[in-house]
C-alpha cells in the first residue's frame, strides 16, 4: 500500500467511528425521550387510578340509606 491508500484508510476509519459514536448517541436519545414519555404516561394514569379510587370510597362513605 502506498502512504496515500494508508492515510485514506485511516481517515476512512476515523470518520466510520464517529459516524458510529453520533448514530449511537441519536438512538439512546430517542430511547430516553421514548422512555421519559412512557413514565409520564404511567404516572398520569397512576394518578388518576388513585383519584378514582378514592372517588369511589368517598361516595361508599357518603352514600344516602334508602
Amino acid at each position: 500500500m502506498t502512504a496515500n491508500e494508508i492515510q485514506m484508510l485511516v481517515c476512512g476509519i476515523g470518520i466510520g467511528a464517529q459516524g458510529m459514536a453520533i448514530w449511537e448517541m441519536v438512538r439512546n436519545m430517542r430511547a430516553s425521550r421514548r422512555g421519559r414519555t412512557e413514565s409520564e404516561t404511567a404516572r398520569k394514569q397512576a394518578a388518576g387510578d388513585v383519584y378514582l379510587s378514592s372517588l369511589r370510597l368517598y361516595q361508599l362513605q357518603h352514600r344516602t340509606r334508602a
